[in-house]
């Protein structure tokens, strides 16, 4: 023992609490030296580490006691003491050489100052002087660790490097709310909290180049601030997403599944939201930091890659992608199996849309629509564009083209010079409408300021809707601009000149499919809408799309099941409503039995027989008031 008390001059620094567990507990990393109690009193004050030991949790990141003890009690305490002593003399030059840099005593506790609970831990999750360390890393995440349980945060507050090598040789590592700080801003109108609380919390570790490790030679553990575990989880330096969780967000974010329902599910897996480890705005700012690291070279190559894919599983799966002299995206089309077999079916009138744009970069969606036999919308194919030049659709119709083997008989479009142009360059025998939703939806910012506004409309309307034919419009339109002295509208003079475009009675004859606008393509944007969104990336909008693919065809399947459970009755005993019944669809069939029941209104008259050919008037009769009309 008295070679024990000399041992003990070569070094006051060591927490005098940790020897007395090294004697008790195998696998203790730290020790004291013999001092009499009265000497403990005048050197030390009062001791910071008091919990009780107990069997640690901790697995790994073991880390070495400054000097090694016996990890096994002996029974001879005469042997233990003298082993003991034999290392402290061993080791006593290297402790002399630390102590020379920083006291290592933890400072006497100030008044309000006080001592995080230490319930929850281990004696061996404690800092304490003579800790060793392989890294410094580890030296700092076991402070993390520590703090983070007792309920506070930490930051590097000093971290110095050798000269020479320019490696780190010693680092203070102290509570987040040390300092006194002030803001300039006064007080009612300061909107930024102070954190700082002058807490000297802290621990300072050493690089030992003799031993080659790290080494903790001071440890204050107390607080000028309450510390509070529970409220210590939800600190952004400790909000983090495990691996398991980027998974599931990644997968739920390419599936569409908004990050709401992504943190609900995860919080619900874990037993409650305090549970997570990271709040729901750190999983937002997660997708958001991914949109944000890749850029459209990079969604490129993964939507190659992913038409590559479909490719090999189908080999009727066709895609064509246009790259500039650069190897930059231009333009690229898609069309998978299913849509290429609904073309040979529904493809005689298509409308195009190419004001849909919900994806990373902005780029037009191009969107190929049809009607079914149950006339529902059906989809085509579709197209990714760089920009709505000429060229840009040129290339895309003849992509169609070479896709489809075949050129689409009519075609709908809204007023885009651009696509009016390369239709008529690139599907010449094509017959191309204008969309007249969009044209008559113009009228009130286009002629809303004229006086006689409300008469204007209704006269327009009637004009365009109800002639009879090309020349009662034509010659109704010229009283229309003398009525209303529109002779210098430039946009009426525009709209008459390609009154071929639009005028329904233009297209009297013609097959449309009951078609006269894009709506049946701009339906379809909310029909998108539930898979695809403004930050969707080019891979993902197009495996998005392929799950809409999906939808419509089980959609289309469910119908043809619906259909097949029966049929609706004939309304009248004409022949032809009977094969009607027999060949349509249920939904077809509807409209046309409508037809059928307006029939019995209608008187027919022979005008005019030529042979084989008889010239008919149809006449629709109505009662209004007692009187029939004709018309």
């Amino acid at each position: 023992m008295q070679d024990l008390s000399n041992a003990a001059t070569l070094s006051s620094t060591f927490d005098s609490a940790a020897l007395s567990s090294a004697h008790n507990t195998a696998g203790v990393h730290s020790f004291r030296m013999a001092e009499s109690q009265e000497e403990r009193a005048a050197s030390e004050g009062p001791h910071l580490c008091t919990s009780p030991s107990r069997n640690s949790l901790m697995e790994v990141d073991i880390v070495e006691p400054l000097v090694c003890v016996a990890s096994e009690v002996s029974e001879n305490l005469s042997n233990e003491q003298e082993n003991l002593a034999a290392n402290v003399a061993e080791h006593g030059h290297k402790l002399n050489k630390l102590s020379d840099v920083m006291d290592v005593e933890s400072e006497e506790m100030e008044p309000g100052d006080e001592l995080p609970d230490h319930g929850n831990l281990q004696e061996d999750e404690i800092p304490r002087v003579g800790m060793r360390f392989p890294q410094l890393q580890m030296a700092h995440d076991f402070y993390v660790s520590y703090a983070k349980k007792a309920g506070f945060a930490t930051k590097i507050r000093t971290t110095t490097f050798d000269k020479i090598t320019k490696a780190p040789i010693n680092q203070a590592i102290h509570c987040n709310r040390d300092g006194i700080r002030e803001s300039r801003v006064k007080a009612p109108t300061r909107k930024n909290t102070i954190s700082a609380a002058g807490c000297k919390a802290r621990i300072y570790v050493k690089f030992d180049k003799d031993v080659q490790d790290w080494v903790l030679l001071k440890a204050d553990l107390t607080h000028s601030h309450p510390c509070s575990p529970k409220k210590a989880v939800h600190y952004h330096e400790y909000r983090q997403l495990t691996m398991h969780a980027k998974c599931v967000i990644e997968d739920n974010d390419e599936a569409g599944i908004r990050p709401n329902k992504t943190f609900l599910a995860l919080s619900n897996e874990a037993g409650g939201p305090s549970n997570l480890g990271f709040s729901e705005k750190d999983l937002r700012n997660y997708i958001t930091a991914r949109l944000r690291s890749s850029n459209v070279n990079a969604d490129v190559r993964e939507m190659m890659s992913y038409f590559m894919r479909m490719k090999d599983i189908n080999p009727n799966f066709f895609y064509a992608v246009k790259l500039d002299d650069e190897c930059k995206f231009k333009s690229a089309v898609w069309v998978d199996a299913r849509c290429r077999a609904s073309y040979e079916y529904y493809g005689d009138v298509m409308s195009v849309d190419s004001t849909y744009s919900k994806n990373r970069h902005g780029l037009p969606f191009v969107s190929f629509v049809g009607v079914n036999h149950h006339g529902r919308s059906t989809l085509l194919g579709c197209a990714l564009l760089g920009n709505e030049e000429i060229g840009s659709y040129e290339w895309v119709f003849l992509q169609w083209v070479k896709c489809m083997g075949t050129a689409p008989k009519c075609i709908i479009t809204d007023q885009c010079r651009s696509l009016y142009r390369a239709i008529k360059n690139t599907l010449p025998d094509t017959r191309h409408r204008w969309c007249i939703w969009h044209i008559m939806n113009k009228l009130p910012s286009k002629l809303g300021g004229y006086r006689r506004y409300g008469a204007l409309y209704g006269d327009l309307n009637d004009i365009v809707w109800n002639s009879r034919t090309e020349e009662s419009f034509e010659d109704d339109w010229a009283d229309f601009i003398d009525e209303y002295n529109l002779h210098n509208n430039t946009w009426l003079s525009d709209l008459y000149d390609d009154r071929r475009m639009w005028v329904p009675i233009y297209f009297k004859g013609e097959f449309w499919t009951g078609m006269r606008s894009t709506q049946r393509s701009e339906s379809m944007h909310a029909f998108y809408g539930g898979y695809l969104h403004s930050k969707t990336s080019l891979v993902q909008f197009v495996h998005e799309y392929d799950n809409v693919l999906g939808v419509k065809e089980q959609r289309e399947l469910e119908d043809d099941a619906a259909d097949s459970r029966g049929v609706i009755p004939c309304a009248t005993t004409s022949p032809i409503e009977k094969q009607f019944q027999q060949e349509y669809t249920t939904s077809i069939f509807r409209d046309v039995q409508i037809e059928f029941v307006r029939k019995d209104n209608c008187r027919v008259s022979a005008v005019d027989e030529q042979g084989p050919v008889v010239c008919v008037k149809v006449e629709e009769e109505k009662l209004l008031n007692d009187t029939i009309l004709c018309g």
